[in-house]
């Protein structure tokens, strides 16, 4: 296959989840574009980072086959997202991946790339990070929030609270947190430069699980300040590359889709959620301009109406059982979606009430509905990740060519992941406590169930299930009709 002959683009994924490398893949597929990615053994999972030299030789092998490539450039540099912030590998060895892409530097070939800024979790999980997070993740999380609060603000009490989170953490691993933020930032330098001298058709350096302060805020703060064109900073990360297909659709398509933001309730648009250092209004606006759309001032004036079901005041996190009161404190009205649920014309809908899972009281008020009402859905982690990946769904959906099984599969399994899986089932699951086989093994089995209970009106064979990564947090589902 030669690139003239070829209706494909090359993608080199975060890791090999569902959400970063098959929910692309399916977004292209339904716009008629085939998403190339490594073998599967190439790509690395929650434990085992991804071989960087097979990978560099992957692209430059399958450069001749498609028309361009999307690049999740903590793969190709560390091995995936988890390894970026494990790896003890040299700035050096890190500096030589990076500059392997030259070799792709072809105006003829398009490079979309992006990277996630080192990311600073308030917990004491050590699953994703290194394992001091176990001890002292905490500690670290608020000696860098108030610390970068003080600095901006100059509050006597944010360094206090910085100054006793600080003595709280041993000396050997301050030094080496610091010294992996550094080498991480020096390597977005080195990302900065290849963008300025044009490399890359866009580049996006998102937030990962951030917050209004921090050092990675700072971080943010020192790289924009280069004013590089064309690089997009925003929250964002496992839903990046969906993103990047979508606007890789909508440009060779020679489309700008225009989304109106409407929600329910209206004061959601100023709720700051969780993971995320703004407004949902402008996490929205942020996501519609990744994906190459505009924001619409009128209904009438747009290619799609975009709504976002969110909290009242606060966002919950269903996973962990968090906030979940104010989701819905002041009383939300729901109507309004919900009437446009049942009678149409179809619209985006990112389920953004709670983190990690979509909203169960929205689904039992909608009842039954034209399933076709929905031209994009998703309510999955963080804002972020649900709104990148209903603005590339809408655009795949927008540009064609239809392709409505593809679609209605899409829709379906979002479905049963996002609400019977995410927000019904893991938080049952997770207060069962069975073995992790044992919860695969009967996975597709319970979900069926729920999904006769939830949509009787939606007859279905099946689903197919199973645990990817051996945990609760991702799930890999299929409605089968």
């Amino acid at each position: 296959m030669t690139r003239a002959a070829c209706k494909a683009i090359a993608l080199l994924p975060l890791d090999n989840r569902p959400a970063t490398c098959h929910f692309p893949q399916e977004i292209g597929s339904l716009a008629g574009w085939e998403v190339v990615t490594p073998p599967p053994g190439l790509l690395g999972d929650l434990t085992r980072p991804a071989s960087c030299a097979e990978l560099i030789q992957w692209l430059v092998r399958i450069a001749p086959e498609v028309e361009g490539a999307i690049i999740a450039l903590d793969t190709l540099i560390y091995g995936g997202l988890l390894p970026a912030r494990r790896s003890i590998e040299s700035l050096e060895l890190l500096s030589e991946r990076l500059v392997s892409l030259e070799i792709l530097a072809d105006r003829s070939f398009p490079l979309y790339a992006f990277a996630v800024t080192l990311r600073i979790a308030n917990s004491n999980v050590a699953e994703e990070e290194k394992p001091y997070w176990a001890d002292y993740g905490s500690l670290i999380y608020r000696w860098s929030f108030h610390a970068d609060r003080h600095a901006q603000l100059g509050d006597a009490a944010d360094a206090e609270q910085a100054r006793l989170a600080r003595a709280s953490i041993p000396d050997a691993i301050v030094n080496d947190y610091l010294a992996t933020r550094q080498r991480n930032l020096a390597v977005h330098h080195q990302q900065l430069d290849l963008a300025a001298k044009g490399l890359f058709k866009v580049l996006c350096l998102t937030q990962d699980d951030t917050a209004a302060y921090g050092f990675n805020q700072a971080e943010k703060r020192e790289l924009a300040a280069r004013k590089v064109p064309g690089v997009l900073f925003y929250p964002g990360a496992d839903e990046v590359a969906a993103t990047l297909v979508g606007r890789w659709i909508n440009e060779q398509a020679g489309k700008q889709p225009g989304f109106h933001l409407s929600a329910v309730p209206p004061s959601t648009l100023d709720v700051v959620t969780l993971y995320e250092d703004r407004p949902l209004r402008d996490t929205a606006t942020c996501q519609v301009l990744a994906v190459g759309g505009r924001i619409a001032k009128a209904s009438d004036a747009a290619d799609l109406d975009l709504w976002l079901n969110g909290p009242a005041s606060y966002q919950g996190d269903l996973a962990l059982g968090t906030h979940l009161a104010g989701v819905a404190d002041p009383p939300r009205d729901l109507r309004p979606l919900v009437a446009r649920l049942r009678c149409g014309p179809p619209l985006a809908l990112a389920d953004v009430a709670y983190a990690n899972g979509a909203d169960p009281e929205l689904w039992n008020r909608v009842g039954s509905f034209p399933l076709a009402n929905l031209a994009a859905f998703a309510g999955w982690n963080t804002a972020g990740n649900t709104l990148g990946t209903v603005t590339s769904l809408a655009s795949a959906y927008l540009t064609g060519p239809r392709q409505p099984k593809v679609h209605r599969q899409f829709i379906l399994n979002r479905l049963a992941d996002d609400l019977l899986y995410q927000a019904i089932l893991r938080p049952r699951l997770q207060r069962e406590g069975q073995p992790i086989a044992t919860v695969a093994a009967e996975l597709g089995a319970r979900l069926t169930t729920l999904w006769q209970e939830q949509f009787p009106w939606l007859p279905i064979r099946k689903i197919a299930a199973s645990l990817p990564w051996n945990r609760l947090f991702e799930a890999a589902i299929m409605v089968i009709e």
